[in-house]
């Protein structure tokens, strides 16, 4: 692992560009309601509980009860909006940049649990949000949506609510376009050749940024099929993928390669794969590091301040992916962009909310602090 890049890293640059951070980012289509929970193991006889605490846990318990039945109380956690729209929205949002969500936030209104997102970002709705249960436990959470509103989503329905003259005003002034979740989107091959043919114009946007989620809920033939789409959209605007350490471990199987512990052979490997894919960036970012390759830039690592004991675990990627997405406005270097990356993340699932510009400089001046 390289520590040194954390104490070689100028505070004043960084510092300077998040200070006067500006662009216009579009994100879509997804809407998702969160229902969160957290699992009991036992009451107590002063009626109070013991949660359990590890997914291994609540997976060994399912294991043992394979043969019969099993019953756990529930406790409310919370009930929030996500997906990749809104949570990686509120993580641009809280930064004051200019950010419009296309996306499922209601069919005739808006549902009042997204009213706090619209205070920072500008919401267009084209359907009804997505419900989702999660079970959270304090290394990782479970989550299990009812995915019939976007399944069924293509892209004449999506043309028909917001309409031709809308999408291009839109994308009109756009610097970085981005679609999250393509697992859940069977028809994503068709937006994206639609868009680039007919609503990207001259050097707008200036780069695509996707994330793909669960890639394994998708065939291997399929995401080929996508790679080719975005390798021909790659020669027109710079393509950036985006992946979680589950999703790497999948997509590497896919190249014949393991994903490893060794944050170095991880670099490897995604350097290699980057350039069978075809596209300017592929990002791994892991709670111990990111690594990312660059048609330009090469292959950079940067550590993670590990969290042991986190507040908040879901949202963490898309907020990985609100700060790249930030540091891309400008012209900063690739470690720099993993560096506003991983304070974004790591400010979040420590402090259950996405930063501001402020606690985002500070929050890169004491990782650097910690890590030096």
């Amino acid at each position: 692992m390289q520590h040194s890049k954390w104490v070689t890293m100028e505070e004043g640059i960084l510092e300077a560009y998040i200070r006067n951070l500006s662009g216009e980012i579009v994100l879509g289509i997804d809407g998702f309601i969160d229902q969160v929970w957290q699992v009991v193991e036992t009451r107590t006889q002063d009626n109070n509980y013991i949660l359990i605490d590890k997914m291994q846990e609540f997976g060994n318990l399912i294991v043992n009860r394979r043969e019969g039945g099993m019953a756990n109380e529930l406790i409310k956690k919370r009930r929030s909006y996500g997906g990749f729209t809104a949570n990686t929205g509120k993580a641009l949002g809280n930064m004051n940049l200019s950010t419009t969500l296309i996306g499922m936030y209601g069919k005739e209104e808006i549902d009042k649990i997204f009213h706090d997102l619209q205070e920072k970002c500008k919401l267009i709705s084209v359907g009804d949000p997505v419900v989702s249960t999660i079970l959270e436990f304090t290394d990782g959470k479970i989550m299990m949506p009812n995915l019939d509103e976007l399944l069924n989503f293509t892209w004449k329905d999506f043309l028909s609510m917001i309409g031709h003259e809308q999408l291009q005003k839109i994308l009109l002034n756009a610097d970085i376009v981005s679609l999250g979740y393509w697992s859940n989107m069977p028809d994503f091959d068709t937006f994206m050749t639609e868009l680039t043919e007919n609503y990207f114009h001259t050097n707008r946007p200036r780069r695509l940024f996707f994330d793909f989620a669960n890639i394994k809920k998708r065939s291997k033939e399929a995401i080929h099929g996508t790679f080719r789409v975005l390798e021909r959209i790659n020669h027109k605007i710079p393509v950036s993928l985006s992946l979680n350490e589950h999703e790497a471990v999948i997509l590497f199987s896919y190249y014949d390669r393991e994903f490893s512990e060794n944050s170095e052979k991880v670099a490897g490997d995604t350097q290699f794969i980057r350039s069978m894919i075809g596209l300017d960036e592929l990002i791994v970012h892991t709670p111990q590091y990111a690594v990312m390759s660059s048609e330009s830039e090469g292959v950079e690592i940067l550590e993670q301040d590990y969290c042991d004991a986190p507040v908040i675990t879901t949202g963490a990627g898309d907020t990985f992916n609100g700060g790249y997405i930030a540091a891309c406005l400008g012209d900063l270097k690739a470690v720099e962009r993993l560096a506003i990356a991983n304070a974004a993340t790591r400010f979040y699932i420590s402090n259950s909310h996405t930063p501001d510009r402020q606690e985002l400089i500070s929050e890169i001046k004491r990782i650097k602090k910690v890590l030096s």
